[in-house]
């Protein structure tokens, strides 16, 4: 697939329907999928990815909803997407990733943090994909860990590299004040 053929835009009300049905063919969480939340990769005006901030009632927002189309996988879309949603972004975001791709996320300034630590919404999203990957292990589907990950505004941190953080050597930061 050639970077060249993709655009990466904001989402428009015309994209409502195709962004739905590409986050449910990966089975990811198909709440509060409101077009005017997302950004979108296109190719030959297709819709082949997809990522939202999603804004809770508790005033926290969660990146959410990444996905990218089996067959345009490995050509950099989930990071323009991720790039565009976050360009310019100051305040704080948090996401819930599978624990074996939680360092991915280290590019731009997330880092692990406690599952108590989140605002309440992002807990009870977190909660409800953990239940959903038990379901997916009594169906016979890998299960993986979800952890919750953390980015603030720059100013407000920065990150030092740890081997130990957590045990894991991912490449997750510690958070330290300014």
């Amino acid at each position: 697939m050639d970077q060249l053929a993709i655009v990466v835009r904001r989402a428009t009300e015309r994209d409502q329907q195709a962004i739905r049905a590409l986050v449910r063919s990966e089975r990811l969480n198909p709440t509060g999928l409101d077009w005017p939340n997302f950004i979108v990769a296109l190719t030959g005006g297709r819709i082949i990815g997809a990522v939202q901030m999603r804004k809770h009632t508790d005033g926290s927002r969660e990146l959410g909803s990444l996905v990218v189309a089996k067959e345009a996988r490995g050509h950099g879309i989930a990071s323009r997407l991720i790039d565009t949603l976050l360009a310019d972004d100051q305040k704080p975001v948090w996401l819930i990733a599978a624990e074996p791709n939680a360092g991915a996320y280290s590019r731009w300034g997330f880092i692990q943090i406690e599952t108590r630590a989140a605002p309440a919404k992002v807990r009870r999203n977190h909660l409800m994909g953990s239940l959903a990957r038990i379901i997916s292990f009594v169906m016979r589907r890998p299960m993986r860990r979800l952890v919750i990950l953390e980015r603030r505004p720059a100013e407000e941190w920065t990150t030092r590299t740890s081997a130990s953080c957590h045990g894991r050597g991912h490449g997750q930061g510690e958070r330290v004040s300014a």
